[in-house]
């Protein structure tokens, strides 16, 4: 080696390595010289010279010393996967045999292993962790036999991998033995083995691995609670403490916290909840901190509500809208002359958010039914359209993402305004055109659940203004957000700029804008905002002459269309399967119509005395007041405003995906003065589960079965006839 090797190395490093460079083979002898030359790489390597290790390690043959001439290839590899050269990784692991030094020998296998599963080459991974021996290191062995246990499950061999999982011995390797008895378990309680499953777990100790403990212990109370034993799922949760892992720790406290919550015991709530740090992981704090806010807010009787403020405080960033509504009522209730007012406001936005969780779509199992009833929703587009969508052309900058298009682009005169006109008992159709609203803006993605529908084929799946010659693009569950998603209401993202709205209202979303929108890079390499994935709603449909409502669902047809003439056996009796589908998810229609009921009657209750109550402030206050109460009363109620559709829209059925914002925030684009969206994230090809082809649109089958030749999209033709 050379002196520039040694730039940047300390004094006494240098005299270190000036001792080790005595060694010659020579005086010492092959192996001694090849152990130093071993020595001096790793110091090098260690002060980030990795070049210079390279360039010793390389000088190291077999025939010095077998065993340094191991460990000098290992270190080659481990050096050139860090910097991406995973081929000449691969190269330097392949050279060192067994008979040079089993240790090492294992330890290239396992990382070749690693690195070809990294690569996509998992026939090539299994070959390498096969090649490693219990009696060439016991440890790398074991963490080799659970790499392959995980792959055989992956590939849902999941008798072979449980074999090789439970053949792990303790002794082995505490952590791979930690890690195998946690897979197991999963892989058991797939199989509803739930005793062999909590057997495993429950062998798993905080010695073995800290982090994989107070996972298998967080599994042990979901056992517990789906077993009824509130002791047992309790204690599990007390057992993770923060030295195991803060991350699930500060869940298990959160859990822990909700118990007392639901048992009526707020001041145990609160005081577990407050256990929860920032450091133990944000998230978690951050909806700790927003229940902490929620107790504090209701309990009229200690009026705490400066710390209720200040814990909606510490939530904000995952709660942006919530905590600020929350914020402004607390400064209500703490005022004499306007708790009255507080009190209605803060009823009316639990009912507003109550509302909201009503009608997101849930795409979890219901009852016994085979698969999510509402598990895919279909847009209804042109041929054009689903082209820009679909096609790859880097020239065109396609694909282009999915849009949320502005709301003033509808066809229903009542958008926006039929929640309020409702509210106020208006029961005329005298709609006025929508007003462009450039702080509150609304942006949509609308869907519905009539995935093959002539209908909505000849008014949205239109090509040249000509009916039906369109497509509908289903999209399966993933291409949205889920329902069980922490943190609060994902489609407001506001930022007020004008001089009369920033006096009233002060949702601040600048920490929060990576939280709503990301950063992509084009193939040309500009960049373009997106909105990242968010939940999708179902629409409600009121007369306004009347108390009808219809919350949008599936028609008995879609059942029929899924299942044909598929029967099952129930209760021993034979039965059409799709009129078996169609009582359940009925049945399930039903309970969330009712819950919407009881919420809506409650709301219409609630904004009387609302209006009531700002009127009666305004001859206290004055009219300045006033105006800043109705501001604050609409922006509660802004959730729901486009959601509500009117009834003559009913057969549509649609959900919707809302994103409100300024209109001069970065991810909205506007092209020709007056066309508005935001693009989405999630790609579209990647999340259709069919096409189908409107009955005027045949000529194109062919033409987009081609450009998904590569993607399992199943394309067909619509059912419904046409001419």
């Amino acid at each position: 080696m050379n002196t520039d090797d040694m730039e940047g190395l300390d004094e006494e490093t240098r005299q270190e390595i000036k001792e080790l460079q005595k060694v010659t083979r020579e005086k010492d002898g092959d192996e001694a010289y090849a152990e130093s030359q071993f020595n001096i790489g790793i110091i090098l390597a260690q002060g980030n010279n990795v070049s210079g290790a390279l360039s010793v390690w390389k000088d190291i043959e077999r025939k010095d010393s077998p065993n340094s001439y191991a460990y000098a290839q290992l270190n080659t590899g481990i050096a050139f996967e860090k910097n991406r050269d995973t081929e000449k990784a691969l190269s330097a692991w392949s050279n060192i045999k067994r008979t040079d030094d089993p240790k090492a020998y294992a330890h290239a296998q396992f990382d070749s292993g690693v690195a070809l599963d990294t690569k996509g080459d998992k026939n090539a991974a299994q070959v390498a962790w096969k090649n490693i021996n219990r009696a060439d290191d016991l440890e790398t062995y074991s963490q080799a036999q659970y790499n392959l246990g995980l792959m055989l499950y992956i590939n849902d061999d999941k008798e072979s991998a449980l074999l090789l999982l439970e053949a792990i011995d303790h002794s082995d390797s505490p952590h791979a033995y930690a890690k195998s008895r946690y897979l197991a378990s999963q892989i058991l309680k797939e199989q509803d083995e739930y005793e062999g499953a909590l057997k495993h777990l429950c062998d798993i100790k905080s010695s073995d691995d800290s982090r994989v403990y107070a996972k298998a212990e967080l599994i042990i109370a979901s056992l517990m609670k789906d077993m009824g034993s509130d002791v047992g799922f309790l204690d599990a949760l007390r057992r993770v403490q923060r030295k195991d892992n803060a991350t699930h720790y500060a869940f298990a406290q959160l859990m822990v916290g909700f118990d007392f919550k639901n048992k009526g015991d707020t001041k145990q709530a609160i005081r577990i909840w407050s256990n929860i740090l920032s450091s133990d992981e944000l998230k978690i704090y951050m909806s700790a901190q927003y229940e902490i806010g929620k107790l504090l807010i209701f309990d009229h009787e200690s009026k705490n509500y400066a710390d209720a403020k200040n814990a909606f405080t510490n939530a904000e960033s995952d709660y942006p809208y919530e905590t600020y509504c929350y914020k402004k009522i607390c400064d209500l209730l703490e005022a004499s002359k306007t708790k009255k007012l507080g009190l209605s406001l803060l009823e009316i936005f639990n009912l507003v958010l109550d509302v909201v969780n009503i009608l997101t779509l849930d795409f979890r199992k219901y009852a016994d039914e085979e698969k999510p009833f509402e598990r895919k929703l279909a847009h209804y587009t042109s041929t054009f359209t689903a082209n820009i969508l679909l096609e790859s052309d880097e020239e065109k900058n396609f694909p282009s993402a999915f849009r949320l298009n502005t709301i003033n682009n509808v066809n229903d005169p009542s958008e926006g305004q039929l929640l309020i006109r409702k509210l106020k008992s208006v029961k005329d159709n005298n709609f006025t055109a929508l007003g462009f609203n450039e702080e509150f803006h609304a942006f949509i993605g609308c869907f519905t659940f009539n995935n093959d529908s002539l209908n909505q084929f000849r008014l949205y799946g239109k090509q040249d203004n000509k009916e039906a010659s369109g497509v509908s693009l289903v999209f399966n569950k993933s291409f949205f957000q889920p329902k069980n998603f922490a943190g609060g209401i994902s489609y407001l993202s506001i930022e007020n700029t004008s001089n009369d709205t920033k006096a009233v209202s002060g949702i601040d979303s600048k920490k929060l804008y990576d939280k709503r929108v990301q950063e992509t890079k084009n193939e040309n390499g500009s960049h373009k905002r997106e909105v990242i994935k968010h939940s999708v709603m179902r629409c409600v449909y009121l007369d306004p002459a009347s108390e009808y409502f219809h919350l949008a669902q599936r028609n008995r047809l879609t059942f029929f269309r899924e299942f044909g003439d598929k029967t099952i056996i129930k209760d021993g009796i034979k039965q059409s399967q799709a009129e078996y589908e169609w009582g359940i998810y009925q049945d399930y229609i039903k309970i969330i119509t009712d819950e919407f009921k009881i919420a809506y009657e409650d709301l219409k209750v609630t904004y009387e005395e609302v209006e009531t109550e700002i009127n009666s402030v305004r001859f206290i206050l004055g009219s300045l007041k006033q105006k800043e109460l109705n501001t604050l009363l609409d922006e509660i109620l802004l959730p729901l405003k486009y959601l509500i559709k009117h009834s003559a829209f009913r057969e549509e059925q649609e959900c919707r995906m809302i994103y409100i914002t300024s209109i001069d925030r970065p991810e909205v684009t506007m092209k020709y003065g007056s066309f508005l969206y935001v693009e989405y994230e999630p790609s579209v090809k990647d999340h259709l589960d069919k096409i189908y082809i409107a009955p005027a649109a045949l000529q194109h089958k062919r033409y987009f079965e081609y450009i998904l030749q590569n993607v399992d999209v199943p394309i067909e033709v619509s059912a419904n006839v046409f001419r």
